[in-house]
């Protein structure tokens, strides 16, 4: 007789959902969870057929499974909840017992960022990705000090650079700016403040291509050619007052407007 004990299976899919992302010390996507539940099969004298059940998961039932973890832990009181940040799922603790914690945890206070901090931060989240400039412009005071914060906090980052003169870096919020807020999408900033919408990003480039365009120098030699084309037509008609002249010399040269 096998002195070994045999460990039950799963009772559900929503079980083992729960596992994970407690067991996990990162957050999990939903395609994540359904990988690591596939990669499972049945041990020697296990059920295959339940296990097949598992394996065979599809998304669908793993979404299905997490907002049933979700009910449960809220329906529970257990000082935990099921949270979405970035398209990631993680269990935390509530915001309530978090004096608690840190009391057992022997942990100081949390930082919280200064007012100027907090409006260029909601600024970037709604306007991103937009340049230090742009920034200034909106709240009419430097914003250095208040970058280097949000930076050094790794709430914001370097997006790239923007096709203006200069080339300016742009800045945007990172995936921690989503886990420490609570949001799961950046969509969710237009349904905290309907009257405050996010930009459009692809506008936005637009814009800066057409700023682009618009201080870009214009080709000396297409300019010659316009000024000398004009001349010839010029000599060609007739002065009747010789004051048509020299507005038309004024209207060739971009300049003389």
């Amino acid at each position: 007789m096998s002195d070994e004990v045999k460990i039950p299976l799963p009772s559900s899919l929503q079980e083992i959902v729960g596992a994970l992302l407690f067991a996990s010390e990162t957050p999990l996507t939903a395609a994540e969870l359904r990988e690591s539940i596939r990669s499972v099969s049945a041990a020697e004298g296990e059920d295959a057929e339940i296990m097949d059940v598992y394996r065979t998961c599809t998304s669908k039932e793993i979404e299905s499974a997490l907002r049933g973890l979700e009910k449960a832990l809220e329906v529970a009181g257990a000082g935990i909840r099921l949270v979405c940040a970035g398209g990631a799922y993680r269990i935390q603790t509530v915001p309530s017992c978090g004096r608690y914690v840190r009391a057992m945890l022997r942990l100081d206070r949390p930082n919280r960022l200064g007012r100027a901090s907090l409006e260029a931060l909601a600024i970037i989240a709604y306007r991103q990705p937009l340049t230090k400039s742009e920034i200034e412009d909106i709240r009419g005071v430097d914003v250095t000090a208040n970058l280097k914060t949000l930076m050094d906090l790794q709430l914001i980052r370097l997006v790239g650079r923007s096709e203006l003169p200069g080339h300016p870096f742009l800045y945007g919020t990172t995936p921690l700016f989503l886990e420490h807020f609570g949001l799961s999408s950046l969509q969710q900033l237009n349904e905290i403040d309907p009257t405050l919408q996010r930009s459009n990003p692809r506008q936005k480039a637009e814009q800066y291509r057409k700023a682009k365009a618009d201080d870009k120098p214009m080709d000396m030699s297409t300019n010659d050619k316009e000024e000398d084309n004009d001349d010839k037509a010029q000599d060609q008609q007739p002065d009747a007052d010789g004051g048509d002249a020299d507005a038309d010399a004024g209207a060739g040269d971009p300049d003389g407007v």
